[in-house]
């Protein structure tokens, strides 16, 4: 009935907020990642994550120069 696909719309977001969360230090951050989650199947947004290096951070671009 209706209230199962409620169910699995909320599960869909649900595991798009989890790849999001687990992608917040790399290079999309948590928003990025939500978005390639939530528009390409959080299946395929876990494999961008994977791919992505990390965010660069201050001491990481001092170090590099």
């Amino acid at each position: 009935g209706l209230g199962d696909v409620y169910k699995r719309q909320i599960l869909y977001v649900l595991f798009c907020l989890l790849v999001a969360y687990l992608g917040k230090l790399k290079k999309f951050g948590f928003w990025g990642n939500f978005a390639v989650a939530l528009l390409l199947t959080p299946i395929i947004g876990l494999v961008v994550l994977l791919a992505q290096d990390d965010r660069p951070t201050a001491a990481k671009e001092e170090a590099a120069a």
